[in-house]
């Protein structure tokens, strides 16, 4: 049988949450599984570990705590998110691309379309370059991914907490996630700018937002650049709409970083736009307040 069965079985029988230990032990006790390996225990907790990884909301798995595991469908026990290891993220690799080939591809401030085929040509101008240096020469373009998640005629909101590393964001509130590039992201098979997204920037999606009950559909929407702000001026976001059903939920997954996650009407985020950072104000009335009045 395997480990992934076993666990399923015995937490069934339980009916509690158990530690790797714990279910290793009443596999082995009841000869559910077999292995040569010197550490069960540990194959056990990898093995549910990288299952909730892959699969997310539609794992038969999930955390109770920092080192117990339960089944998903158990509703009364509230999922446990670890915290995620992050180097200094001025010190991390991010991908940049000449500020002479910007108007190459953005000929115009806000948000513009873009072709698969034309983002492939900006993929070939991408270079690694650590954050910090990247903050301070003017002559390059930061990349970065950012969503905009609707819920049937509702945006997702937030704030930016005073943990973010970049202190002029600090209290913003946004309807745009999403983050720094990495050169790991840079997949040839899916780049960004790809049609449905691809599975780096569906990773990058997943670290700030947690879907459960169904999954996310990603649409390529363009590039956004508005040079308005001293952050904005300094980069380029690889737009993407995220559409998630009625019956999602979604929870915060930075959630040092990010807080007060609503869903919000287009009449509710037009009241309070002046809160809100430009980027967000930019794709909101260019493209969210018209597609949530429709």
């Amino acid at each position: 049988m395997s480990f992934l069965r076993a666990a399923e079985i015995l937490l069934e029988l339980e009916d509690r949450p158990l530690t790797p230990q714990e279910i290793t032990s009443m596999a082995q006790e009841r000869r559910m599984i077999s292995t040569g390996g010197a550490t069960p225990v540990q194959t056990m907790k990898a093995k549910l570990s990288t299952d909730i990884v892959n699969h997310r909301g539609t794992s038969t798995f999930m955390r109770s705590s920092k080192n117990t595991f339960a089944l998903r469908r158990w509703t009364h026990i509230r999922e446990y998110v670890a915290p995620r290891f992050k180097k200094r993220l001025l010190d991390e690799e991010i991908v940049v691309f000449p500020r002479t080939v910007l108007r190459d591809y953005f000929p115009h401030d806000g948000v513009t379309k873009i072709t698969p085929d034309e983002g492939q040509q900006l993929v070939d101008h991408l270079e690694a370059m650590q954050r910090r240096s990247a903050e301070e020469d003017a002559g390059y373009i930061q990349l970065v991914s950012q969503f905009v998640v609707i819920q049937g005629g509702r945006v997702a909101c937030h704030k930016r907490t005073r943990r973010l590393p970049e202190s002029r964001l600090h209290g913003v509130h946004s309807i745009l996630f999403g983050g720094h590039l990495n050169p790991d992201d840079i997949s040839p098979l899916f780049p960004p700018f790809s049609p449905g997204g691809g599975p780096a920037l569906m990773r990058e999606f997943s670290e700030e937002i947690r879907v459960s009950g169904g999954s996310p559909h990603f649409t390529l929407l363009g590039g956004i650049y508005d040079p308005r702000t001293e952050v904005s001026r300094q980069h380029v976001g690889v737009l993407y709409r995220v559409d998630i059903g009625e019956s999602c939920t979604i929870t915060i997954g930075e959630r040092g970083f990010l807080q007060q996650l609503t869903f919000e009407t287009a009449s509710e985020v037009s009241g309070t736009i002046d809160l809100f950072d430009n980027w967000s104000e930019l794709v909101f009335r260019e493209l969210v307040s018209r597609e949530l009045t429709r």
